[in-house]
This record gives structure tokens, C-alpha cells and sequence, in this order.
């Protein structure tokens, strides 16, 4: 199956996720500064991160407001355990998304009401949805955080077991720098569940197979 396996070429598939920005890498003819982000191999996001300890929820309430939390905007959110005063256990809860537009440009004396509000919704979504659905009295929130992230994008590979719903297909994510040069190859995990369990192959085998033949295209195509 293996050998089979290899020679079942992949089909891209140019999905770009939701990060913008040009893909071909731009000439840039002043040198940067030591101490400056490099920006022709990736992209610099300004961030908000909104932080809060938490003594007296349970792991579903918390696991609960992170699935929230994804939905309503959050680019990632996660929770780790601390130790408060008086020697209580608990946890801090956070998350991160892209910063207001108002953050980033101003707000023009021409915009509208509607339009300066649609500029702070996203950190104020997730307040609100921290605020209602968890514990918390007081956020922190820390602002123009910057994050450096590479290109994006998904290529469909063909895999040899076609007796699950999927028919053998699964997206594999291309991180790249902005120059084109491809840094590391992820199989979407669920894509790759749904594979194992309805043909009984081990996960850790589908996934391989579909990251080897997302790199054996992409050594083709370059």
C-alpha cells in the first residue's frame, strides 16, 4: 500500500486561509535595522491579549468559554493553572485576536457610528463573552501585541484508502515563508481521524502518508 501509496500524486488546492498579504515575497531596497522584525519572510499581525485568573470555576465552565471563545473571533485560547494568594489553586484564562482597526489606524473624522463600531467589535465580543460566561470580574488587556506568522494555505492530497466518506482526500496546511519556501506541512488531524477509524489504519500513518505526498508535490512543482 505504501508503494502504491507514493506514487498517487497530490492535487493542490489553493484555499488560502484568512491571513493577508501578497504571496510573492517584495523587494525591499533599504536594509532593516538589527533590532527590526524582518518582513520579507513573514507577516507582522498587532495582536490584543485578554487575560484573566480564575479561582472558583470548573474545568467544564472552562473548557466551555474556550469553545466560545474560538467561535466569537478568538484567533487561539487556552488555559494553564496557577496559584493565586492564600495558596489557591486556579487558573489563568486567555486568548488572542487581531487588534481593532481603530487600534491600528485611527478612526477618520468622516467614519460613521456604525463603522467605528464594527472597528471595536471584536475585542468587545469577547469581553462580553468572557464577562457573561465565565467567573471573572476583571480582564487584563494587553494591546499591540506582535505576532510573526508565516503564509498559509491548504493543498488536497489523494491517499489510497477510499472507503470512508472522505474517499481518501485530505487537506494538508503549507506553511511558507513570504519567498516562497515552504517551511512545514500539517494533515488536518479530524480529516485524518475520520480516515482511520472508518478504514482501521493506524492515525499516525494516514497523517504521514498525506504530509509525504503533500512534500513529494511540492518538490515537484519546485
Amino acid at each position: 500500500k505504501t508503494n502504491a501509496a507514493l506514487q498517487t500524486r497530490a492535487v493542490p488546492k489553493e484555499t488560502p486561509c484568512s491571513f493577508d498579504g501578497d504571496t510573492k515575497m517584495q523587494a525591499d531596497t533599504n536594509r532593516s535595522a538589527p533590532n527590526e522584525p524582518n518582513l520579507e519572510l513573514w507577516d507582522i499581525h498587532t495582536l490584543t491579549h485578554l487575560e484573566a485568573n480564575i479561582d472558583d470555576a470548573t474545568p467544564e465552565l472552562l473548557a466551555h468559554a474556550i469553545d466560545l471563545l474560538l467561535k466569537n473571533g478568538a484567533i487561539d485560547a487556552w488555559v494553564y493553572p496557577i496559584v493565586m494568594k492564600k495558596g489557591r489553586p486556579a487558573h489563568s484564562l486567555n486568548c488572542i485576536c487581531r487588534a481593532d482597526a481603530s487600534m491600528d489606524r485611527g478612526c477618520s473624522p468622516a467614519t460613521s457610528d456604525r463603522e467605528q463600531s464594527a472597528e471595536i467589535s471584536a475585542e468587545s465580543k469577547l469581553l462580553g463573552v468572557l464577562f457573561r460566561h465565565t467567573t471573572t470580574l476583571g480582564m487584563r488587556i494587553h494591546r499591540n501585541i506582535l505576532r510573526a506568522a508565516l503564509k498559509r494555505r491548504f493543498m488536497e492530497v489523494q491517499l489510497p484508502f477510499r472507503d470512508d466518506i472522505r474517499e481518501g482526500k485530505v487537506d494538508v496546511k503549507i506553511s511558507s515563508f513570504k519567498n516562497g519556501e515552504v517551511v512545514s506541512v500539517k494533515a488536518e488531524f479530524d480529516q485524518c481521524k475520520i480516515i482511520s477509524e472508518e478504514c482501521g489504519i493506524p492515525l499516525k500513518k494516514v497523517s504521514s502518508l498525506a504530509e509525504r505526498l503533500a512534500w513529494d508535490e511540492i518538490d515537484y512543482m519546485y
